[in-house]
Formats: structure tokens, C-alpha cells, sequence
């Protein structure tokens, strides 16, 4: 096998007789409105002859490895794969962009495309719908984790698919977070501080994941984006999007033995040969070193294509956004109201510009509805001009791709990550949110683990009561634990969450 690197999260996976794209994303308009693109730039794909393609493969609906131009512009008989999700979003989403039907593989099943075999996981927690794909053809080997976490058993389970260790690991170790970006009770000295301290986190779980993988090659993929609206410029420069070198350096620093990539663009790993060929195309003009300059440029070449998606979305029609907001969360309420309980919170929406206003959503056993009143409390608050909102209402895009465009800005107390809220709003579908409340209903006895700190054993819960991601992967230090997916921590003696509003069960033994 031969794996070509695309640009952000695609590749192009070659054997003699099989040539497969997975999440190719090339169009110029990039990706949330024009908020993010490729890094380095590689739209030149979008010209090149993919007549001769087995198969396309999209991991999941975020718009950076969904790209409908690209996609659009496939032969016919060319089928685009995708995984089964509980929701079917994505499945519709898909074929209102590109009118045609993709193909639903269901997980953790043999599936064959051409001659190259490949099995499917996704999060263990289904509030996470991402997926990790792997791909097998003669004694080769690939996992590519996409932008999803693996938990210990879910990596042991591909080592046995594959008969071995992986010859290539791709994994994300950038960000997809407005976390803390957008949240205007910090000032920039502590969102430097708690961006450093996420990068931080992230790379540790990337380097207990490589360990536990042991491959041949591991190559960073999957971000950053690019951030060329002058808007969001510098979100740029902020820790929580580390670029591939970086990462590089600091998984070399820290232990992880095996061979590093950080590819570029027309790169290939041969693994036949077991040999990486780099293409000097880009780095003619590029280097992770400095992208000072070249963002700049990059920046006003794609100017004037920003200005038009921006001025599109300003002449969105549509009005009365307090009557249509409103029969936007009145339907949400009705999907599940085990969210709504775990939510148990007020949301204030303050929408700046035309038709704007300020609404109150609150999500609990009794959830409601209202116009926002001087004196009214709240616990978390968005603030964003009145076009995203008809963005999002009228043209029915989705809330999680507004938030990771970061053209809002939002304030929380308690300074608490409510992952349910975020969940029904990027959901807002009741298949989705009844696989989340299924999968957190209490575990049995067989999920318990047992771990050690400072010489004394506990017996603990497998599974986080936040958000269900297990544990098996989580760092210990000081009598607490800390999850590896969202970083809450837990008292080992007590249970208590020190950083959250959750309990772990926790004994000694």
C-alpha cells in the first residue's frame, strides 16, 4: 500500500488495484463559512483526474473532511462510504449536498473495498460521532483515528483485525475547540495559559495512544485549519491548533521512539518499501517554522472569497427570529428530556445587529422559552450578530459547525463544560440523544477498573459519568484522575469532580 497525504485530514490509500480517497477536502471556499481552511493550501487537488477512484470515503459531517465540491464532482458510479451512525444526519446531509445516496458500513464488521479490507469503530460514548477507520491489504497496515479518541479495548480489538501492530498510525493532534477562545470571562493571559494546558493534555493522550499502538510510521494529520478571515485572524497563533512540527517535536521530547511524520501535501509513505517520499512542491514556500508571512499572503489571496460567502449569508432572508427562535427550541425540549434534566440550565441568547434580541432558553424538567428581562438569571450566554442566527435557522446549519467558525463569544457560571447541552444542540435528532442515554445508563460490575496512586488501590468506574468515555487511558497523578476526553478530574478518595458538576464512583481496595 501507498498512502498520499492530501492536505489537513485526507489521503489517498493506493494499492495495484484499488485507489481509495478518505476525506479529501479541497474547495477554496473552505470549510464553516469560510472560517477555516486548508493548511498549507492544496486546491489544486480539486483539478486533478479522479476518474480512475475505487471508492470516497467521508468519517463523518464535519465540513473539513465533508467536502461537497469535491465530492460533486466524482464519476458516477463512484461510491462514497460512510460509517452507521445512531443519527441519520449524516446520511442526509450528504445527499442534500450532493444528490446521492452514500453507502451506510456498519461497525466493527469485515468490509472490502476493491482489494483493500477495512473495519470501522466509532467513540465508545455516541455523543462523540466521529470514527476510526482501518485498512488492511496483503501484510500492510493502516488506522487512522480521524479526529476520535480510542479507548484501550477498542485498540486492542484493531491489533487483532490487522494480526499485528500498525505499519502507519494517523492521528489528530491539533484542536477543534472554541474552547477557551470565544469565553470572555478570561482575559488573554489566562486563555494563553489554559490553550497551553489543553495542547498539553491532547498531546499526552496522543502519545499514550501512539504507545499503545506501537507503529511502524506515525504520521500527524488532520489540522490545523487555516484561519483567514481577518475576524478570527488570530486564532492563529493560539495553543489549542499546534501545527504538525511542533507536535513532532514535542512527541520526540517525550518518549515515542517509532518514526515521526509531519507530511506536507503530495507526500507518500510506501510501505512496501517502507519509506516515506516527500514532495518539495510546497515546502518551496512553506515551512512550519515560520507561517507568519505565508498566512499573511494566504490570507488576501482568499479575501475576496471570504467577502462573498460573508456577503451571501448577510442577505439570507427571514425575520421575526424571536418567533422562530423560539419554535427552534420549543421542538428541541420535546427530543429528550433526560437531556434536558442534565442540561438544567439557562442559556441566554443575545443577538446583536438586525431583527436581534435577547431570549432566554431554559433547558430543565420544566424547560421554557422567553423574552430576556433586566434581572433575569442565567448561567451561560451567547453573544452573535442576527446573520448567523437566520444562518442558522433558515438555512438549517448545524449549531456545532457555527461555534467552530468562532464568530461569537460566550460566558459561563459556573465555569462548567456542559457536554449535554452541546450534544442536544449539535444533535437536535432523538435517534442521537436516545444512543447517548442508553449508553450512559449505569454499567454493571464488569466494567470496573481498578487503579493505583500513591501506593493505594481503588476500584473505580470504567466509564466517566461526564460524558461515558472510558477511562483505561486516563492520567493518574496525586490520588486524582484525570479523563482523557473533556480532562475532568476526580478525586480518587471522595469521587468528586474538582473541575465539573459529576461524581465517580470510587471505593478503596
Amino acid at each position: 500500500m501507498k498512502i498520499e497525504f492530501l492536505g489537513h485530514a485526507g489521503i489517498c490509500i493506493k494499492t495495484n488495484n484499488s485507489k481509495i480517497v478518505m476525506d479529501g477536502w479541497f474547495t477554496k471556499n473552505g470549510a464553516f463559512d469560510g472560517a477555516w481552511y486548508q493548511f498549507p493550501e492544496n486546491h489544486d487537488y480539486m483539478k486533478r483526474d479522479w476518474s480512475d477512484i475505487t471508492a470516497a470515503i467521508v468519517s463523518h459531517e464535519h465540513m473539513d473532511h465533508l467536502d461537497p465540491e469535491f465530492l460533486s464532482i466524482l464519476p458516477e458510479n463512484v461510491p462514497i462510504f460512510i460509517p452507521n451512525y445512531p443519527s441519520p444526519n449524516f446520511q442526509k446531509k450528504i445527499k442534500s449536498l450532493i444528490n446521492k445516496e452514500p453507502i451506510i458500513l456498519s461497525l466493527e464488521q469485515p468490509h472490502k473495498i476493491g482489494d483493500i479490507e477495512c473495519q470501522i469503530w466509532t467513540e465508545e460514548s455516541p455523543m462523540n460521532q466521529d470514527s476510526i477507520w482501518v485498512f488492511k491489504s496483503e501484510n500492510q497496515s493502516i488506522v487512522n483515528t480521524v479526529d476520535s479518541r480510542v479507548s484501550l479495548a477498542q485498540v486492542q480489538s484493531m491489533k487483532n483485525f490487522i494480526g499485528k501492530n500498525p505499519d502507519l498510525l494517523l492521528i489528530q493532534c491539533s484542536g477543534a475547540s472554541w474552547f477557551p477562545i470565544t469565553y470572555s470571562q478570561y482575559d488573554e493571559k489566562t486563555k494563553i495559559k489554559m490553550s497551553e494546558e489543553k495542547c498539553e493534555s491532547k498531546l499526552n493522550y496522543v502519545l499514550t495512544t501512539s504507545n499503545l499502538f506501537q507503529p511502524n510510521h506515525l504520521a500527524i494529520n488532520a489540522g490545523p485549519p487555516a484561519f483567514l478571515d481577518p475576524e478570527i485572524f488570530d486564532a492563529n497563533s493560539n495553543a489549542t491548533f499546534p501545527n504538525p512540527n511542533f507536535s513532532k517535536k514535542w512527541l520526540l521530547k517525550n518518549g515515542f521512539m517509532n518514526k515521526i511524520h509531519d507530511p506536507m501535501p503530495g507526500d507518500i509513505i510506501d510501505l512496501s518499501q517502507n519509506e516515506i517520499l516527500l514532495d518539495d512542491k510546497i515546502r518551496k514556500n512553506f515551512s512550519w517554522e515560520d507561517t507568519s508571512e505565508y498566512l499573511f499572503k494566504y490570507s488576501k489571496k482568499m479575501e475576496s472569497t471570504i467577502e462573498v460567502i460573508k456577503e451571501r449569508i448577510e442577505k439570507i432572508p427571514g425575520s421575526n427570529l424571536g418567533d422562530k427562535l423560539k419554535e427552534h427550541f420549543e421542538k428541541m425540549f420535546k427530543i429528550n428530556s433526560y437531556f434536558n434534566e442534565r442540561i438544567n440550565m439557562s442559556i441566554l441568547f443575545d443577538i446583536k445587529g438586525t431583527d436581534g434580541g435577547k431570549w432566554l432558553v431554559n433547558f430543565s424538567k420544566n424547560s421554557y422559552f422567553k423574552n430576556y428581562e433586566d434581572g433575569d438569571n442565567f448561567d451561560y450566554k451567547y453573544v452573535f450578530d442576527s446573520k448567523w442566527l437566520k444562518r442558522i435557522l433558515y438555512q438549517n446549519l448545524p449549531w456545532e459547525d457555527f461555534f467552530l467558525s468562532l464568530r461569537f463569544e460566550s460566558w459561563r457560571n459556573p465555569d462548567i463544560y456542559n457536554d449535554h447541552l452541546l450534544g442536544l444542540l449539535k444533535f437536535n435528532d432523538e435517534s442521537a440523544t436516545h444512543a447517548v442515554q442508553q449508553f450512559e445508563k449505569p454499567k454493571s460490575n464488569e466494567t470496573i477498573l481498578v487503579t493505583t496512586s500513591d501506593g493505594q488501590k481503588y476500584e473505580i468506574d470504567k466509564f466517566c459519568p461526564h460524558a461515558g468515555a472510558s477511562l483505561e487511558t486516563a492520567k493518574i497523578k496525586d490520588k486524582k484522575i484525570q479523563c482523557s476526553l473533556h480532562h475532568y478530574v476526580f478525586d480518587l478518595e471522595t469521587g468528586r469532580c474538582v473541575n465539573a458538576n459529576c461524581r465517580l464512583k470510587t471505593k478503596k481496595c
